[in-house]
């Protein structure tokens, strides 16, 4: 008997997530410009329509019968000679119809009635057309504009692989304006009952450019974090996306750009930080190395991370602003609120030195929602609840757009990879942004949210020692400091 190959033995500690455990996570969102212009297209489409129903059936017989006599054209349809002389009227007025010794004949104008595949005549006429229709730069296909917001505005644009391409698309709307026809025609002829066919594209005026707002969310399967899958589901509908693979490349590429390595960005030392922060939530993932990272990993995905009243700290997986992060957080905050604080005046976010971090409308959006709530839930506040970000580094456009206050430090002993929100003497959220289960990828945000009163405590002191690196006004520092520091319960 053949020796039989030895299986292989695959150690289960060496595997993220069991293959009958592993599901899809999202790991980011970003929103970015896509660069596009407007044309001015003038174009002919021909207006197709039925002729009558006596012209078509004696077309019809003409051209299954050439040179049929008249007599028996009239005998076939049982006509009176006043009807079949009003029908060859109409038949060759027109000139479809050749009347020649008392016989018929289709001429070229009639035989080209019917079409290729059809067997009824119909007729057509040429309308001229004059529209202005916005195309990308990037896939050359419609792209109507829309107003955008100032944070959009700030938003970086999509990486253009060949940036001076762009100047030859007013030479490809020809051809693209062909393509996708029927999707710009329809918009205006839709409640026209007459079907309308492309004729011909006479002129093409380039005009004003202008930037749409393109969704990328950004997913892993749960055994590969920091192998990111994008996804533009957001934006268009999977036949639309698949017209546009330039869009998808793009996007491919901006997200590629964003690997980083685990040890430039500090995640040891971040790790350590989200530990110290909650010891008793993370003690049975501390050893003597530091925070286990893949067995915490495994914990948030398999784990509902909805809170109970029982259960104050919760695992959080994905930027904060991800839809199901932000109802998380929003429900922490709400369990929070039922101790009865005070509305506090300010919230807190800390930003993590990632690229593109906060560049969606989503992050404005969960902030704007949380404040709403907030409101709505505690006892008013006689000051405005403003929204504050302290940013290491220089702060984006799209980050001084969507926060109140942007402080800045030029250097700061805040963990690169680290990121905390704090809703004062409330709720916390910290997430720590680094390639999982690889030195070096995608920097996938992992921690927790917590309303338990001595983890919010103690994330509101870690962040007050550090509040003169980034404000520097004496004032202002004294104003959030006060607000970090009012209700902390000593440990």
């Amino acid at each position: 008997m053949a020796n039989q190959p030895r299986p292989l033995l695959r150690l289960k500690g060496h595997e993220l997530l069991p293959a009958d455990e592993d599901r899809k996570v999202e790991v980011g969102v970003y929103d970015v410009l896509l660069p596009c212009r407007k044309y001015e297209v003038a174009y002919k489409v021909a207006i197709l329509g039925k002729v009558s129903q006596s012209l078509e059936f004696l077309l019809r017989l003409v051209k299954a019968v050439p040179g049929i006599a008249e007599e028996s054209a009239a005998a076939f349809f049982g006509f009176e000679q006043a009807e079949i002389s009003y029908v060859l009227n109409e038949a060759t007025g027109p000139g479809f119809v050749e009347r020649r010794e008392g016989r018929l004949w289709l001429t070229s104008a009639g035989d080209a009635l019917f079409r290729e595949g059809a067997d009824d005549p119909a007729i057509y006429t040429v309308e001229e057309r004059r529209r202005d229709l916005g195309f990308d730069l990037l896939a050359v296909a419609p792209q109507p504009p829309r107003a955008i917001d100032s944070v959009e505005m700030s938003l970086p644009e999509l990486p253009l692989a060949d940036p001076a391409g762009t100047g030859k698309v007013g030479d490809r709307i020809f051809e693209r304006f062909s393509r996708f026809f029927h999707e710009l025609a329809e918009r205006r002829d839709r409640e026209q009952i007459q079907q309308r066919d492309l004729y011909s594209v006479d002129r093409v005026v380039p005009k004003d450019r202008f930037q749409a707002p393109v969704r990328v969310r950004v997913f892993a399967q749960a055994s590969a974090p920091s192998l990111p899958e994008i996804d533009l589901s957001s934006w268009r509908a999977e036949h639309e996306i698949s017209d546009r693979p330039q869009i998808e490349s793009a996007a491919a590429m901006l997200v590629d750009d964003l690997q980083v390595n685990g040890n430039q960005v500090g995640a040891l030392q971040a790790y350590e930080v989200l530990a110290e922060l909650a010891p008793d939530f993370l003690k049975e993932f501390v050893t003597r190395a530091g925070l286990n990272v893949n067995r915490y990993w495994r914990e948030a995905v398999g784990r509902a991370g909805e809170p109970r009243a029982d259960r104050k700290t919760v695992p959080v997986i994905g930027p904060l602003y991800t839809e199901a992060n932000a109802r998380r957080f929003l429900d922490v905050v709400e369990y929070g609120l039922r101790g009865g604080a005070e509305q506090p005046d300010f919230l807190f976010s800390v930003a993590p030195q990632t690229r593109l971090w906060g560049a969606t409308t989503q992050q404005r959006d969960t902030l704007s929602y949380l404040r709403r709530r907030i409101t709505a839930i505690a006892p008013a506040s006689t000051a405005e609840l403003r929204a504050v970000c302290l940013f290491p580094g220089k702060a984006g456009w799209f980050i001084d757009k969507t926060f109140d206050e942007v402080h800045s430090a030029d250097t700061s002993d805040v963990p690169s990879a680290l990121e905390i929100m704090i809703v004062p003497n409330i709720a916390v959220a910290v997430l720590v942004h680094s390639p999982i289960g690889a030195s070096s990828g995608y920097a996938v945000p992992l921690g927790w949210a917590s309303f338990d009163e001595s983890v919010v405590a103690r994330t509101q002191v870690f962040v007050a020692d550090r509040l003169s690196r980034f404000v520097r006004e004496p004032n202002l520092l004294e104003q959030l400091g006060h607000a970090l520091q009012s209700h902390v319960q000593s440990e």
